[in-house]
């Protein structure tokens, strides 16, 4: 199967000179032949791996809450606040 470049490069509204042509094809079809290795790669006997890192799937750090900004600090920016807290502008009608 051959790439039509020209009608591709036209579906995609791409604007392409000769050489982008043959480089995207050339690319093109490097893709096309590591999908058909990928597809007919042998896996009769390959079990199947449900996460990278098996050992590791289960487990999970202990949330912890870490240092962070003081308050007076990280309102220090805000264009408008209240009591403590960023005011924004109301986004939603009523």
């Amino acid at each position: 199967m051959d790439f039509d470049i020209r009608h591709l490069a036209w579906l995609s509204r791409l604007e392409l000179n000769e050489e982008e042509a043959r480089e995207l094809e050339r690319r093109l079809n490097a893709m096309r032949t590591l999908i058909d290795r990928l597809l007919n790669a042998d896996t009769e006997n390959v079990e199947p791996l449900y996460h990278p890192n098996e050992d590791e799937a289960g487990k999970l750090r202990e949330d912890v809450p870490g240092a962070g900004l003081e308050r007076d600090y990280a309102l220090l920016n805000a264009a408008k606040t209240e009591k403590g807290y960023v005011v924004a502008p109301r986004t939603v009608e009523d």
